[in-house]
C-alpha cells in the first residue's frame, strides 16, 4: 500500500463514521432491510430520533371473552375485499329499499376513545338497549403507566368483553395521506399493536381519520387484513354543545337517507347525551317485523348492516350517483304540482 493510500484510511474511516453518526440521529423512521409484511411493504421502525412514543405494551393474555365478541374469521359478507374507499362510502349507505321494504337500519360507531370519563355511561345505554356498536381507538391513549392510560386500557378491554367490536383508528389521529408512507404505515401498525396490547385481540376494523385515504393506503390495509367501515352519517357532533339539537339532525339525516352508519365521538359528554335521546326517538318508531311494509327504524350491528347490503344491493355505481339520485328525487318532491 502507498504512502497515500495510508494516510487516507483514517480520513476515509473518520468520514464514514461521521456520516453513520449523523445519519441515525436524522432519520425519523427506518425501514427493516427485509420486507416482512404482505405484498413486499416493509415493517416500519421508529428510529431513536423520531417523535417520543413509548414502545407498545406486552399483548395481555386474552381478558376478553372470544366467545362474546364477534368472530374475526367471517365477520360479514366480503363486499369490498379490495378496501376501495369509494366503495366504503357507497357501502356505508346501507341497502337499497325494494318497493313495501319499510325497514331502515341503523348501526351506531364511536371513534376517537376510549374515554374513562363517559364508557361506563355508555356502555351502560348500549346494555339496556342492546346494543352492539363499534369503537374506533386511538392507540396514543392505551400507551403509558398514567392514571388515565390505565383506566383507558382497563375500559377498552370492557369495551370489548361487552361484544362490541373494537377498530383501529391510528396511533394519534394524523391525517394519513399528508405523511410519507412509512409514517402512514407506523400510525396504522403502532394503533393496532397498542389496542392489541390492551385488549390482547388484534383489531381487524379500521377507519382512517377523516376519511381520509389513497391508493397506496388501500393497498397498506389489504395487505394487512384490515377491513375498512366508514359511515355516511355525520353532523360533526364534536362540535355540538346541545343534545337535542344534536339528536334532531341526526334523526333528520337518517330519515333523508332512509338509514345509515352514524358517526359519533365518545369522549364528547354532549354526544352521549345527545345519543341517549336518539334512541328513544328511534325506538318510538321501531320497525315490526309482522307490519314489513310500515316504516320503521331497526337498530342492528354493522355485521347485519352488511348482510342486508348484500342481499339487496344499491343499483348506483358509486356513492356520487347514489347522492345525485337523492337530490334529484329531493328536487322533485318539492317542485309544485303543474
Amino acid at each position: 500500500m502507498s504512502r497515500l493510500s495510508r494516510a487516507l484510511v483514517p480520513v476515509v474511516a473518520l468520514a464514514v463514521g461521521t456520516w453513520i453518526g449523523l445519519l441515525r440521529p436524522r432519520a425519523r423512521l427506518a425501514v427493516a432491510s427485509e420486507p416482512s409484511l404482505p405484498g413486499g411493504l416493509p415493517r416500519v421502525q421508529e428510529s431513536a430520533s423520531a417523535s417520543p412514543r413509548p414502545p407498545p405494551l406486552e399483548v395481555l393474555p386474552r381478558t376478553v371473552d372470544l366467545a362474546k365478541i364477534p368472530d374475526p374469521s367471517s365477520p360479514a359478507p366480503e363486499l369490498n375485499p379490495e378496501d376501495e374507499t369509494d366503495r366504503a362510502w357507497l357501502l356505508a349507505e346501507g341497502p337499497f329499499h325494494r318497493p313495501r321494504d319499510g325497514r331502515r337500519l341503523v348501526t351506531f360507531t364511536f371513534d376517537d376513545g376510549p374515554s374513562p370519563d363517559t364508557a361506563p355511561t355508555l356502555l351502560r345505554i348500549l346494555d339496556e338497549h342492546r346494543i352492539r356498536a363499534a369503537f374506533f381507538f386511538i392507540g396514543e391513549y392505551l400507551i403509558g403507566s398514567t392514571r388515565r392510560a390505565v383506566e383507558s386500557r382497563r375500559w377498552a378491554r370492557r369495551i370489548a368483553a361487552a361484544g362490541h367490536y373494537v377498530g383501529n383508528h391510528t396511533y394519534d389521529h394524523r391525517r394519513l395521506t399528508g405523511l410519507s408512507h412509512a409514517a402512514a404505515l407506523a400510525e396504522i401498525d403502532d394503533a393496532a399493536a397498542a389496542i392489541e396490547g390492551a385488549i390482547g385481540v388484534r383489531p381487524w376494523l379500521f377507519r382512517p381519520p377523516y376519511g381520509a385515504l389513497d391508493r397506496w393506503l388501500e393497498n397498506a390495509l389489504r395487505d394487512r387484513h384490515l377491513e375498512l367501515l366508514l359511515w355516511n352519517i355525520d353532523v360533526d357532533d364534536i362540535r355540538r354543545s346541545d343534545p337535542e339539537e344534536t339528536a334532531r339532525c341526526i334523526e333528520d339525516q337518517l330519515t333523508f337517507k332512509q338509514g345509515g352508519v352514524v358517526l359519533l365521538h365518545d369522549m364528547h359528554w354532549p354526544s352521549i347525551r345527545a345519543f341517549s335521546r336518539l334512541l328513544r326517538r328511534l325506538e318510538a318508531h321501531r320497525w315490526q317485523p309482522d307490519r314489513p311494509d310500515r316504516r320503521g327504524w331497526d337498530i342492528v350491528d354493522f355485521t347485519e348492516y352488511l348482510r342486508a347490503t348484500a342481499d339487496s344491493p344499491q343499483p348506483y355505481g358509486s356513492n356520487d350517483e347514489l347522492q345525485r339520485a337523492r337530490r334529484a328525487m329531493a328536487l322533485e318532491a318539492r317542485a309544485p304540482e303543474l
